[in-house]
């Protein structure tokens, strides 16, 4: 988005962490050379402070060994004269008063073929990027990792790193940089004020939502992590919430957005020590690009470099919208500290609204759907075994539990994809959310069996008390459904159907119901203008509902609305 009209004035988060690899081979390992000169030529460091990005840094170069063995001569022609392979670090720390905002360069040589060797004596091969491996190149990586500088600001601290330890800054030309330079970490945050944070890691708030909902129910526990005990057992509610989307379930919420991410509600771990007048006593709202939870690359370039930060950005404002807190800075939202300045900026990011519901009603659907159609015994044993085992299950384990061929379990799985994940030989429930409503549904199928052995019980026992068949149909029809009637209520007929999925069971089982009373040659009068009550999870906003703390009770005044 660039549109003039797109633009908005809101809080500007700030850059928190940051990791990438900077690949250089347009002077193949003169950068590496001329490091390991310096370093000599200052008896095993190098130390300055240079004028960079507006303010003062203290600079070191320093060494460690590596266990890259020396070629002698690289793919390249490069001779290497080394008896062991050197590293170095270009250490940078902006002279503040926290001196938080730093870097570490970890500056290391590259060619074709370089290998390694371990402690116990084998030897590996260091990959490098198939580009420069392909063409037998030369290079220097740079892996860097820094915090609190805005991302497309590295490349020029680090020229200007090296020119004040005397490597020339040529070496590290951002225009020369090669294009299979990519990023590995990523985090913007905001500071929010403690006394308004909750509504962002409460029992109901977004990070709980967005992994009860999108994440795998097996991932999920283990990704969802809520701790409101701080480091010395103090109790700080949203001390540390963190919630780990992979890029499936990003784009369920996010149709526009790509990156897998990590959001994060935390404190400093000595907060609770600290006054409010402190900025450290209050939390941080972070979003980080996870770039372990795919396949894909992000690369350095300018433009994907602003793109991860405008989504990172858009999840924030989602995060803080959802949990109805003011996206403007200036009131006592933001807390300033000495990187955030809670301060509006001008964005093109979008403000998204985090609307679960969607996502939840797609997940019942798939659910009703499978019992609808109906579940083979193969596949109604494979979700019980997924939704009470507490570890990693693979097909071969359902197998060995449901004492079914493997192959029986692969095709069960296969029928029902839309309802599980089955990577790397390990299968899951596609989120949490939807492992409860899986639950839910076997309990009610086998419910729903006991009703049915239940209700042809009654009916032969009717038939046995002289009762007609059509009259034995709706005593079966209302055991077999859970249904409770009373045909001569005061102020007409009531009929209980208690806990349901929705408004279509209802209309289905009302519908049956009707015809087996015509049946018996009842008023259908009489049935059409009962009340209805029955019980449904949250989620419907029906005027007749009343709630309690997991299910509304819906109370219908004439049973015709659904005939």
């Amino acid at each position: 988005m660039s549109d003039a009209d797109d633009l908005r004035r809101i809080v500007d988060p700030q850059c928190h962490e940051y990791a990438a690899h900077y690949n250089y081979n347009h002077a193949g390992l003169r950068p590496w050379f001329a490091c390991d000169r310096a370093v000599k030529d200052g008896g095993g460091s190098v130390t300055a402070e240079v004028d960079a990005l507006g303010e003062t840094w203290e600079v070191k170069l320093y060494y460690q060994e590596s266990a890259v063995l020396p070629p002698g001569e690289t793919p390249a022609g490069t001779s290497i004269e080394h008896d062991t392979i050197r590293e170095f670090r270009l250490r940078a720390t902006a002279l503040d008063d926290v001196k938080q905002k730093k870097v570490n360069f970890h500056i290391r040589p590259r060619w074709a073929d370089m290998t390694a060797e371990k402690d116990d004596g084998t030897r590996v091969t260091i990959p490098v990027p198939d580009e420069l491996a392909n063409t037998r190149t030369d290079a220097v990586n740079v892996n860097l990792k820094g915090s609190n500088i805005p991302f497309g600001d590295y490349n020029q601290l680090l020229e200007a790193a090296a020119e004040a330890v005397g490597v020339s800054s040529h070496y590290f030309d951002a225009d020369e940089r090669h294009r299979t330079s990519n990023v590995q970490d990523a985090a913007r945050y905001v500071r929010l004020h403690t006394d308004l944070s909750g509504p962002v890691h409460g029992r109901t708030g977004p990070l709980v939502g967005l992994a009860h909902v999108l994440e795998n129910d097996r991932q999920g526990y283990r990704k969802l992590v809520q701790n409101d005990d701080d480091n010395h057992g103090q109790n700080l509610p949203g001390f540390y919430h963190t919630a780990t989307l992979g890029p499936d379930r990003v784009r369920e919420v996010m149709p526009g957005h790509r990156l897998p991410v990590e959001c994060k509600h935390y404190y400093e771990s000595e907060a609770l020590d600290r006054p409010k007048s402190d900025p450290l006593r209050h939390p941080k709202l972070e979003v980080a690009y996870q770039t372990s939870r795919w396949d894909e690359t992000v690369y350095a370039d300018p433009e994907e470099v602003a793109a991860l930060e405008e989504e990172l950005d858009e999840w924030l404002y989602a995060i803080l919208n959802d949990a109805g807190l003011d996206l403007r800075a200036g009131g006592d939202t933001y807390v300033a500290d000495e990187y955030f300045g809670a301060e509006n900026a001008t964005t093109t990011a979008s403000v998204v609204d985090l609307d679960l519901t969607e996502v939840r009603h797609e997940q019942e659907s798939v659910v009703y759907r499978h019992l609808v159609d109906g579940m083979s015994p193969a596949e109604k044993e494979s979700l019980e075994v997924l939704v009470t085992d507490g570890g990693d299950v693979s097909p071969s384990d359902i197998a060995e539990v449901t004492g079914r061929h493997q192959d029986t379990v692969y095709d069960a799985l296969g029928r029902m994809h839309d309802l599980v994940d089955h990577q790397y030989g390990q299968v899951s429930l596609k989120s949490t959310y939807l492992s409860e409503l899986v639950a839910d549904a076997l309990d009610q199928a086998e419910a729903a069996v006991e009703r049915a052995t239940m209700a042809s019980a009654k009916a032969v026992n009717a038939a046995e008390r002289g009762l007609d068949d059509r009259t034995s149909a709706f005593i079966a029809w209302a055991e077999k459904h859970g249904v409770n009637y009373d045909e001569n209520a005061g102020d007409g007929m009531r009929i209980s159907l208690g806990q349901v999925d929705g408004s279509r069971e209802v209309r289905r089982i009302l519908r049956e119901g009707l015809r087996l009373w015509e049946g018996m040659k009842k008023d259908s009068a009489t049935f059409r203008a009962a009340t209805v009550t029955y019980q449904q999870q949250k989620g419907s906003n029906r005027k007749y509902a009343t709630n309690d703390d997991t299910l509304k009770t819906y109370h219908i005044p004439n049973a015709w609305r659904y005939l």
